[in-house]
């Protein structure tokens, strides 16, 4: 029996060895450490070499990162039985301070044919500079922001949320606000800013009296002593569904759903000037009624509206139209629609519409 076991390891031996062609991929190292890499510097790279030991041409097709801070590059062409090949990595370390351990995928047709490769390090974060802290500019004031967002905001809260400024005057900044909107209370901390100092400005978003639903912009306006555009606009974007945050596990599961047919279309082919129309189907399959809250496209040159019930009963229908002018346009479009509804799954579905257009 023994005879007849080694007899049989020798058989497939000498069958792989003289008659199965296989690349062998062999790397020198399959783990790289970085150290230490600054921010600023940007991409950092290493280079994994690796040798064909088998006997067939290697090819490796696609090397899988773990994460979009990687990317590599690798030989486009076989490499040759014991010919040399490389994978190179590169880091990307904005925005991403502190340690690191990041994995890459090499699959390839060798014998084992995904073989891991690991990178670790550490960046350490740029020191961020006065434009850093402070990007948007109007006069002699500078801002964290260019705007004020308000993101996830319920349609019955008060929202609280403020912008850190920058005098960098030689004077010292008076502010105060005019024509604010009813429902924004504006506060400025401190209302006279030293020269080189910061200040703050304070809102309050009062979702209810607003009214509205969807992303909404509105302005305020700053009034400063600054000798360069005394009145600064300020702009307050919010996003207002209903209130989810108090709905208990029995208003869950008896809660709206909004279910499209699709919510993707494309309409082929229509020469500039035409006025494509098309529409989606929206049905409630849930149980309580389902409400339309808003329709709005990105862009001017389409209107939307809604053919039927802005209020469906479980098991209705309706259908929200858009139509886009294509005057003065060639070439692929794409064009969506904002729907905002009291689903608590979507209460925001976005619908597509692309296509071509010809002269």
């Amino acid at each position: 029996m023994k005879t007849k076991l080694m007899f049989l390891g020798f058989a497939l031996y000498a069958f792989t060895a003289l008659g199965q062609k296989q690349a062998v991929v062999s790397f020198e190292n399959t783990q790289a450490e970085f150290g230490k890499i600054k921010e600023e510097n940007g991409k950092a790279s290493v280079v994994f070499n690796f040798t064909n030991t088998g006997n067939d041409n290697l090819k490796i097709i696609e090397v899988k990162p773990s994460c979009s801070c990687i990317t590599a590059e690798w030989p486009q062409t076989d490499v040759a039985p014991g010919q040399k090949g490389a994978v190179k990595v590169f880091y990307d370390p904005y925005h991403r301070s502190g340690e690191f351990n990041k994995s890459l995928l090499v699959h390839s047709n060798a014998s084992v044919p995904e073989i891991t490769l690991n990178i670790k390090g550490e960046v350490i974060p740029k020191v961020k500079t006065l434009v850093d802290s402070f990007p948007a500019r109007n006069g002699n004031l500078m801002m964290a922001n260019s705007a004020i967002f308000l993101r996830n905001t319920s349609n019955k809260e008060i929202k609280k949320d403020s912008l850190l400024i920058y005098n960098t005057w030689d004077q010292p900044m008076t502010l105060s606000f005019k024509n604010a909107p009813s429902f924004i209370d504006c506060k400025a901390k401190p209302t006279t800013i030293a020269p080189k100092k910061t200040g703050k400005i304070c809102i309050a978003y009062d979702a209810a009296k607003k009214n509205d639903y969807g992303i909404v912009a509105d302005t305020i306006i700053l009034v400063t002593n600054d000798a360069v555009n005394p009145e600064k606009k300020v702009a307050i974007t919010a996003t207002i569904t209903d209130d989810f945050s108090k709905l208990t596990p029995e208003q869950k599961k008896n809660a709206p759903v909004a279910s499209f047919t699709t919510d993707y279309i494309d309409f082929g082919t229509c020469k500039s000037g035409e006025i494509v129309k098309k529409s989606y189907e929206l049905t409630n399959k849930g149980v309580d009624t389902l409400f339309i809250r808003k329709a709005v496209p990105y862009k001017n040159d389409c209107k939307s509206y809604i053919e039927g019930k802005s209020a469906l009963a479980a098991g209705q229908s309706t259908k929200i139209t858009i139509e886009f002018n294509t005057n003065g346009l060639t070439g692929d479009e794409k064009r969506t629609i904002l729907l905002n509804t009291n689903d608590p799954n979507k209460a925001f579905i976005i619908l597509i519409l692309k296509g071509k257009i010809t002269q």
